[in-house]
């Protein structure tokens, strides 16, 4: 295969970069041949984006102002009960689609029952590839949420293909912080849906809107729940690619923060000897993630790990402990992905000098977002402990003031009785 050279500053690329990571310019696709029809496709859509850069963010009623990714097919803010025990999906392999009618409009299907097992009740959520409802299972009258892509997505092979792979990767998760895949079917007139579990909550990114700014603590909480769910999908071989506050749903159990993860649907699973690559699908036109929290070896088009996610993750403690990601000057999107490949990130203090943020959760942030995989944490696991100690070190410092405070008042106290003992005796 012929060196491919970036357009701008004539450095040799990467066999597999859409973007220079010198300069982040976009690559050119190769020549024909060198790649499949789909990626060129996807390349040429990729290099289209970047030549119209509108900002960090395209403003959209529908996503809450974030750019969609593919795997946000759905932005997903159900509201409903808690989780009810594991269960393996039905099939990962329904029938070929059927060639008859389709229902007009997914709006028609409220009402209906799929294949006899589950009602649809109502929409709560809706985005480019389908739409979420609320519905019940009917064998067991446990609520459900059901994702249904949209009929004439039913037709795009690509799209279908990642739904089931959304199925596929999430049906081998039971972590407790990762949303649960019950079923995945299509009916007789080719509706394809999954049932998977119904998460009382709101997105992260709805409760940064409403507060604002999270504090330290509870943004460490936050992380450390995520980074668990991660961790299983992590040791199973499968990274999730597309991190961000949209993807990490909250509820609130007992006044605590309680963690789901969303949308494996753009996941990249690792299996077989040598953690063999299996190339995660995409929509043409659409870029694999969501490009103000993609790693910089994402971007490159590199072989990926959890550590992926981890550099993700950190890009989403930035916006819960300042309000804002570290590039917020670019005016491009070139400039964003200058950031991720060259750009040292600021410690998030430096951001919002005003908030006191402590030096050991800079740290945490720091090595999240490294540059380099091997800088940052080794696996979820060591980010987990890495938050602990630094949740140790914050609830202990209440505790040290407090007993300062003792200490300082008792010890005015011996002061003041002493004096009185020794003028009493003169």
């Amino acid at each position: 295969m012929a060196t491919r050279l970036c357009p701008q500053c004539n450095t040799a690329a990467e066999p597999a970069a859409r973007f220079c990571g010198v300069c982040g310019a976009p690559i050119p696709v190769a020549a024909p041949g060198a790649s499949g029809n789909f990626e060129r496709a996807l390349d040429r859509a990729l290099q289209s984006a970047l030549a119209h850069p509108s900002g960090v963010r395209a403003m959209s009623p529908a996503t809450g102002g974030r750019v969609m990714s593919p795997a946000a097919g759905v932005p997903v803010t159900p509201a409903s009960s808690g989780r009810s025990g594991p269960a393996a999906p039905r099939t990962l392999t329904p029938a070929p689609i059927a060639a008859g009618p389709r229902p007009a409009s997914l709006d028609s299907l409220v009402g209906r029952t799929l294949n006899n097992r589950y009602q649809v009740e109502r929409k709560i959520g809706e985005g480019g590839f389908g739409a979420v409802f609320e519905g019940k299972q009917l064998a067991t009258g446990r609520p459900v949420a059901l994702k249904i892509l949209h009929p004439h997505s039913v037709a795009d092979a690509t799209v279908v293909a990642r739904f089931r792979r959304e199925a596929e990767a999430c049906s081998q998760l039971r972590n407790p912080h990762t949303v649960t895949i019950y079923d995945f079917d299509q009916t007789e007139d080719g509706v394809l849906y999954l049932a998977m579990e119904l998460v009382r909550g709101e997105s992260l990114q709805e409760i940064q809107h409403r507060d604002g700014v999270i504090e330290a603590s509870r943004a460490l909480c936050i992380l450390d729940q995520v980074a668990e769910a991660l961790g299983e999908a992590h040791d199973k071989g499968i990274v999730h690619r597309d991190m961000k506050p949209e993807n990490i749903m909250v509820e609130r159990r007992g006044g605590a923060d309680y963690v789901k993860v969303l949308d494996f649907g753009i996941a990249k699973i690792l299996s077989g000897e040598g953690s063999k690559i299996i190339p995660a699908l995409t929509a043409i036109g659409q870029t694999v993630g969501t490009l103000e929290f993609m790693s910089p070896e994402q971007l490159r088009g590199k072989a990926l790990d959890g550590r992926s996610d981890i550099y993700a993750l950190g890009m989403v403690a930035y916006e819960m402990l300042t309000g804002q990601l570290p590039f917020k000057g670019a005016k491009s999107t070139t400039e964003v992905i200058q950031f991720h490949l060259q750009e040292a990130a600021p410690p998030p203090s430096s951001l919002r000098p005003d908030l006191a943020i402590p030096a050991a959760v800079d740290e945490v942030v720091l090595k999240m977002v490294a540059k380099g995989c091997d800088d940052r944490h080794e696996s979820a696991a060591a980010l987990r402990q890495h938050i602990a100690d630094v949740l140790a070190t914050l609830d202990a410092a209440p505790v040290r003031r407090e007993a300062k405070r003792v200490i300082a008042v008792v010890g005015a106290i011996l002061v003041v009785v002493g004096t009185a003992i020794y003028l009493l005796s003169r």
